[in-house]
């Protein structure tokens, strides 16, 4: 998870301001849940804003980091539009954030992956779907009037960066948690990797495949820095490179050459 800065309007697609003022308008007049619900399922018009999402990480997961080639990106909502489970078990008595249904700054682009929810070969359940559960209950948001920033989500946010430093790469290709066991911080590092499958379906296989050739240009070019390698390294190092959070940690250990240090 590499820290997305969503930029600011006027950026937005000229559309989206016309859309997002109807849509809202629309829901924020309708009293009952079911109501509300089957207009948002039928105007899904966030769909709208998948390319500027996707531009903004360089085509790839804001979860995993991940690149789409076999399927499309969702647009996932961070806090989930039309109810809320909390490890896996529906949350009773909320009707989910329908008032952040067409904000976009509750959007966040992921893969299938991360979204869906799938079973792994262990039959353990994987994907983020309605998920979010909080820190302490009795501060959820029930409102469009409530202040969503009382609530802690154990769910790590791509667009906060603070929550992306939560998370280590190791040279096997893991995604780990960097504060200690038993921390809140633990906790939310731990539930993010294991409820979105950082490590599942191969992934720390792939990264590490990938990381071998890089470690042998490093090893064959030594201490003496070579501009194709350079362009190379540069090139994995980039804010817009499928895992490039993991590539910067292993790049990171080879320090010790001067030449690599002047790159990170």
């Amino acid at each position: 998870m590499r820290f997305i800065l969503i930029p600011l309007p006027p950026h937005l697609p000229s559309r989206w301001h016309r859309v997002y003022v109807g849509r809202l308008a629309s829901v924020s007049g309708l009293g009952a849940h079911d109501l509300r619900s089957a207009y948002i399922k039928k105007n899904g018009s966030w769909g709208l804003l998948k390319k500027w999402l996707a531009n903004t990480s360089g085509y790839k997961c804001w979860y995993c980091e991940a690149k789409s080639t076999r399927a499309p990106f969702d647009v996932d909502h961070f806090r989930p539009k039309l109810g809320i489970t909390v490890d896996g078990v529906k949350l009773a008595g909320h009707d989910g954030y329908y008032w952040l249904a067409y904000e976009w700054c509750n959007f966040r682009l992921s893969c299938q992956r991360c979204n869906r929810p799938e079973k792994d070969d262990g039959d353990v359940l994987h994907g983020k779907a309605n998920e979010f559960p909080i820190r302490d209950e009795a501060k959820r948001c029930t409102l469009p009037a409530d202040l969503l920033g009382a609530e802690s989500p154990r769910l790590l946010d791509p667009c906060v960066q603070a929550d992306c430093e939560l998370l280590a790469h190791g040279l096997d290709g893991e995604v780990k948690p960097v504060a200690p066991d038993g921390s809140w911080e633990y906790q939310r590092a731990r539930y993010t990797i294991d409820r979105l499958g950082f490590n599942e379906w191969n992934t720390p296989e792939d990264k590490r495949g990938r990381w071998q050739t890089l470690a042998t240009l490093l090893a064959v070019v030594g201490d003496t820095s070579n501009p194709a390698v350079i362009s190379e390294i540069n090139k994995h190092l980039s804010h817009d490179h499928e895992y490039a959070s993991f590539f910067r940690s292993a790049i990171g250990t080879h320090r010790d050459k001067a030449w690599v240090e002047a790159l990170l």
